[in-house]
This record gives C-alpha cells, structure tokens and sequence, in this order.
C-alpha cells in the first residue's frame, strides 16, 4: 500500500509549485499586508493622540502647580529657542524645582522641527506675558497659556506667540472622527481668561490699551465658536 501511494503521489511531490501556484501566493500576501498595513498605521497614530494628550495633561497639572507656589505661569516655551532660558519655559518645571520629572517629546516631533537649531522637540508653549520690567520678578511668565502639539496633520494653525486671538486662521481641536489625520492641533489652555480674544500681547500692553479704552477684543476661533474672555475647552 506505501508503495502505491508513493507511485501515486510521488512524482507529484518531487515536481513543487508552479510559476502560477507561486503567483497567487505572493498576490495573496500582498493583499493582506495592504488590508493590514492602514490599520497597523492608524493604531500607530492613535497611540500618539493618546500619549500626546496624557502628556499634555501631565504638563498642565506641572504648571498649576508652579503657579500655586509663585502667582504666575513659567515663559514661553520654543522648541528651536536653543539655550534661552526665557524662551525655554517648559524646563522651568524641572528645575530647580520638579514639579514634573521630566519634559517628554512630542510624539509627532518629525512633523514639528521648527529649525536646524531645534534641539529638544517638545510641545509648544505660549501665551500672554507680563511683558513690562516693571514687574517683580518675571516680566516673560505667562497670564494666559496655551500648550499643544501640531498633531498629525502637521500643520501650526495657532501660534505659539500669541495663541488667545485670532490671527485670521481658525483652531480646529484635533478629531479623530474627522479621520485619523485630519485636520488640527492637540492642546491644552489654561490660566487667566481675562485676554481671551484681546489683540494685545502683553498684560502690560492689556493694561494701556485699557486705560487708553481701546481694548480691541477681536476673539479666538476655535471648531467655528468664537471666544472672549474664556478659556476654548481643552482636547
């Protein structure tokens, strides 16, 4: 019987896959990897919103905090500031004092290189200053805050300077529902509303413009609601 099934099957074993059978193999393996491969990216970008989102909360809660102690928010924060501390506010949370153990990086940080002296790509840190050397001590720390990520659309809709008004471009909170990589930025507000949608970019300047009576509040766009003197929800 062994030998039978061998004379049978024999030749047939011996012979392998055809060109053809080979074919459809590698055309079904390619199948599968582009079904596989969006899906695979996709998890791999909201993997990022998550992290990107819990880090910013992280730094949020850092800043709070700094504020309970000193009464006012640490300077803008610009990835590409090299080794100025005033430009460098994020870090002001480590040190001397850690109110946070250390500063993370962007995860969508190949999308946000603002320059070859980028160092340490981090979120985006800025807001309304003091901005008068009248003030004691820090006339750079920060009023009004806003922190974020260019997400996955790698596109900067708000500005790190001055992100509480708007400046012709509307903000758009990152929305998955939109499409994985959609349009908008990743962020978080925080501090005094009070120059929501003011065009001043200073709190020193706020104050003369006010007592001037020519306060122009133009507001921040943000999903389409225009905001004044309150904080846009945060992502």
């Amino acid at each position: 019987m062994l030998r039978r099934l061998n004379q049978l099957f024999g030749r047939r074993t011996r012979k392998g896959f055809t060109l053809i059978e080979l074919l459809i193999v590698i055309a079904i393996i390619l199948i599968l990897i582009a079904i596989a491969l969006p899906n695979f990216l996709e998890a791999q970008i909201r993997a990022r919103v998550t992290k990107a989102k819990g880090e910013l909360r992280s730094l949020a809660t850092a800043m709070e905090s700094y504020y309970l102690d000193f009464k006012m928010y640490p300077a803008q924060h610009e990835r590409d500031a090299g080794n100025n501390r005033n430009s460098r506010g994020l870090f002001w949370l480590t040190s001397p004092i850690s109110y946070i153990s250390s500063i993370p990086t962007d995860p969508f940080s190949e999308f946000s290189a603002d320059s070859d002296n980028t160092t340490y790509i981090t979120y985006e840190l800025g807001g309304v200053e003091f901005g008068s050397v009248t003030v004691d001590p820090c006339s750079v720390c920060q009023v009004t805050w806003a922190m974020f990520s260019n997400g996955p659309d790698a596109t900067q809709n708000i500005w790190q300077d001055n992100p509480h008004y708007n400046r012709g471009l509307p903000t758009w909170n990152y929305a998955p529902t939109n499409g994985t990589k959609s349009t908008g930025e990743i962020f978080r507000w925080g501090g005094d509303p009070l120059l929501i949608g003011a065009q001043a970019d200073t709190m020193f300047q706020y104050s003369l413009f006010k007592k001037q009576g020519n306060v122009n509040y133009v507001g921040l766009n943000v999903d389409g609601t225009v905001y004044v003197k309150r904080l846009p929800p945060n992502s």
